[in-house]
């Protein structure tokens, strides 16, 4: 079993509420979307890039694809001084290789991290086949107004009921543009809080510009959508992309 990485790395977790935390970032190339704001390159490399000194911009190539004992030895030299609070599994998609997660999972936990999933949430049998070994997920809830993609609402719903079923820490996030509509917004805070409760923390997360969007919203319409969407979820924040305002990865 073997899979295709970017980049690995430990940053800091520059979005969501757990904004500052150190993480070590394992980014899984590929993915099922097309997000007109996605600003990952998501093909697959001959060689994944390792920056084993944080901050150095001094990145190692390992060739790809990688074993998952290959990977577990890469994330013990990243994270030789420990002071990562979790491994960020992110991407692309990592969920989309859910067969490699199901084998390298094991031995992350065995090591003794703490895992935080990065998904795009709409692959919910793939997350229940890992979820046993994952402590937070962040998963977005994603419009078409805004991806310019069709929405998947209902396996968002699904996905977001199974981290409820399984008690993990869950957040959703909503990344919206200028072009966002507010009906469809509304639609999916129902939809977040009937199936997740309405206890469920939403992170508003401006778009940030992006090679093929422009379309960043303004300060008043985020204040706007955070009223609308507190009516219907009360824990509703809005945090921006705050390693890019750091220049980190």
């Amino acid at each position: 079993m073997k899979t295709y990485l970017s980049e690995i790395f430990s940053s800091i977790q520059g979005e969501g509420p757990y904004v500052g935390e150190r993480h070590l970032f394992v980014r899984f190339s590929g993915c099922h979307r097309d997000c007109v704001y996605c600003d990952t390159n998501n093909d697959r490399t001959e060689t994944v890039l390792v920056e084993k000194e944080p901050g150095s911009g001094n990145f190692e190539q390992v060739p790809n694809p990688l074993t998952p004992a290959q990977l577990m030895e890469l994330v013990r030299a990243v994270d030789g001084r420990g002071t990562n609070r979790r491994v960020s599994i992110t991407g692309g998609a990592p969920l989309a290789q859910v067969h490699f997660l199901r084998e390298w999972l094991p031995l992350l936990v065995g090591d003794g991290h703490s895992v935080y999933l990065e998904s795009a949430g709409d692959l919910p049998l793939q997350l229940k086949s890992i979820i046993e070994w994952i402590d937070v997920v962040s998963m977005d809830v994603k419009l078409s107004s805004v991806t310019h993609e069709k929405n998947t609402f209902p396996a968002h719903w699904q996905f977001l009921k199974t981290c409820r079923d399984f008690d993990v820490d869950v957040f959703v996030k909503l990344v919206l543009s200028a072009e966002t509509h507010e009906g469809e917004l509304m639609e999916a805070a129902k939809g977040i809080r009937k199936a997740g409760g309405e206890d469920t923390l939403v992170v508003i997360q401006p778009m940030t510009k992006a090679e093929r969007t422009d379309a960043v919203p303004s300060g008043a319409q985020l204040l706007r959508w955070q009223d609308k969407v507190s009516s219907v979820l009360p824990n509703v924040r809005v945090i921006p992309q705050t390693h890019k305002m750091m220049e980190m990865l």
